[in-house]
């Protein structure tokens, strides 16, 4: 009985998986093709294909839609002048790196909500983090003394400097 509730659960929440999944793997695709840059296999029309797929991505039944939003235009600020023949794509390697603080994943993307977006849940994972942060701050080093080369007992030298050089304007008190 309870496999037959969790096949029908699935089964309405996979459309929904997918259309998330979809963003994720035009994001994924698109870092390959980034990461073979020095083979050549870049092109112009490869930019403005994932350019035109986040401009054309649905946003009917997906959970987080404003979060989509934000990281597609946060991409359309990094978009290379496509009219050059090399165009610099060096920001827009940064901006889509995969990097634990802007997930695109779904299980990723949920998580981030949980942990940063929902005030309710928030305050326990930020306050966990601050504590592990503050341990690791405060941690204890030990310190190894060197000694230093400078000895006090040896007698200063004194360098003379010439008066002569002084010009009329510069500032100092002749």
């Amino acid at each position: 009985m309870t496999d037959l509730v969790l096949n029908i659960l699935s089964l309405g929440t996979k459309p929904l998986y997918e259309k998330q999944m979809r963003f994720h793997y035009i994001i994924t695709e698109f870092r390959s093709k980034l990461s073979r840059i020095e083979e050549g296999s870049l092109t112009i029309a490869d930019i403005d294909e994932f350019y035109t797929d986040l401009d054309n991505f649905d946003f009917s039944f997906v959970l987080f839609t404003e979060y989509y939003q934000k990281y597609i235009g946060n991409l359309n600020r990094f978009k290379p002048n496509t009219e050059d023949e090399n165009p610099d794509v060096t920001f827009l390697l940064i901006a889509i790196a995969e990097d634990p603080w802007k997930p695109t994943d779904l299980f990723g993307v949920f998580m981030y909500h949980i942990r940063y977006k929902y005030k309710l849940t928030s305050r326990f994972f930020i306050a966990r983090q601050k504590k592990h942060n503050l341990k690791k701050l405060n941690t204890p080093e030990v310190t190894i003394k060197e000694e230093s080369k400078f000895d006090s007992s040896k007698k200063w030298t004194r360098i003379p400097l010439r008066q002569d050089q002084c010009k009329p304007g510069c500032g100092c008190s002749k």
